[in-house]
């Protein structure tokens, strides 16, 4: 991330008080960044291309697929109501 130039308060901003310069990220913070992105890719990749989508039939597929990002954020659901899966 570039350095971000700061602002004075004024009377168009809704904060409170200046805003200071940023440094920018450090070369420290650009690289684990970077080691972040390429890991969530791979990740992605390993998910997407896993060899059990091919035993869902395609007309499922994009539910199946759902189902499973809800069942990885189980704060999401509402108490109390069953996942797809689950009530299938």
């Amino acid at each position: 991330m570039e350095p971000m130039k700061g602002w004075a308060r004024g009377e168009r901003y809704s904060h409170r008080g200046d805003v200071p310069a940023s440094p920018g990220w450090s070369e420290e913070e650009k690289e684990a960044a970077a080691r972040l992105q390429r890991e969530l890719r791979d990740l992605a990749i390993a998910v997407g291309d896993h060899p059990h989508w091919a035993t869902v039939p395609v007309e499922t597929r994009v539910s199946a697929r759902m189902d499973l990002k809800r069942r990885t954020r189980p704060a999401d659901e509402p108490d109390g109501e069953p996942s797809e899966a689950e009530a299938a």
